[in-house]
């Protein structure tokens, strides 16, 4: 990963920028709330409220006295909450927005992380048996493709079929520099929007809660620096469970392969995921195995000396 501080922009949010290291990480999670809040709010029209639309409203989504008024709070205490003034939030309250804005489970677990109302996860660095470990792990997915993602989008582990499939390739790749980055990425995922937008919406998921992290906000600036596709998303406010979607690969050998990505949280690593791309085909799984099986006959061969 290249650790670059870019000059980024306001309308990014200034919550998980680099430009602001002075910010203690509780702050940068309370301008992220209302960040999250603001984009959300927007997305919501009145009709969906049962209030009247149309007229000479001039701004799309609710008004802010609107959601105060829904939610049953104030319309001041509701705009310093936007605003990442209010640092006492309660879950009742949080629950009352969510509801208002029509926030769906991973939105309000965010949200709720974001204010202190979830258990915060304590982040690690892995040691070498876990190291080793995590590569017997992906290997044991075989022939399809498995690997381990970290907080920073890093791969820190990956089998040989991910590595080749999906160009993870190096000694400690970034999935969302090969995602936006590399010239390659649009032909190697043909859904590369649809990929692009749940990539981004899931490392804001994970990432939230370890606001304050100069490596992370040095990376978040340097994709928007580097990928107006990234920062146009990441402007989005988007998260993501992540649970599960269909990802379509095409490789220059085995065609265009439909897989079923499903990401696992792992509750002893913190800001880790295990990402298991599984067939959606047999012929797909029939590919796969053709191709791992010619793999492991080429890796015998060079490994036996002359």
């Amino acid at each position: 990963m290249v650790a670059v501080t870019g000059s980024g922009s306001p309308a990014l949010g200034v919550a998980l920028s680099a430009r602001t290291p002075a910010a203690r990480p509780a702050d940068l999670k309370f301008a992220e709330l209302g960040d999250f809040l603001m984009a959300r709010r927007a997305e919501v029209t009145p009709e969906q409220v049962g209030l009247p639309g149309g007229g000479s409203r001039r701004l799309t989504g609710l008004r802010r006295e609107e959601v105060a008024m829904l939610a049953g709070i104030g319309a001041s205490w509701y705009a310093w909450i936007e605003q990442g003034r209010a640092k006492n939030v309660s879950p009742e309250i949080l629950a009352a927005i969510a509801h208002v804005l029509r926030l769906d489970e991973a939105q309000c677990l965010y949200v709720m992380r974001l204010a202190g109302h979830a258990a915060p996860r304590r982040p690690r660095v892995p040691g070498e048996g876990e190291r080793r470990l995590d590569a017997r792990i992906v290997d044991g997915f075989l022939p399809n493709p498995a690997f381990f993602l970290d907080r920073y989008g890093d791969v820190v582990a990956a089998n040989r079929s991910a590595v080749r499939l999906l160009g993870v390739e190096g000694a400690r790749p970034n999935y969302l520099e090969m995602l936006f980055l590399d010239t390659r990425a649009r032909a190697r995922f043909p859904c590369w929007e649809r990929d692009a937008a749940e990539a981004v919406a899931q490392f804001r998921t994970q990432c939230g809660e370890f606001l304050g992290d100069p490596r992370l906000a040095a990376l978040i600036d340097y994709l928007c620096e580097h990928s107006p596709a990234f920062a146009a998303l990441w402007a989005e406010h988007r998260v993501s469970s992540g649970s599960s979607y269909e990802q379509v690969v095409r490789h220059h050998g085995l065609g265009q392969l439909s897989l079923t990505r499903v990401g696992l949280e792992l509750p002893v690593r913190p800001g880790v995921q295990l990402i298991l791309l599984s067939p959606q085909d047999g012929s797909t799984a029939a590919r796969l195995a053709a191709w791992d099986r010619e793999e492991s006959r080429t890796a015998e061969v060079v490994a036996v000396p002359a």
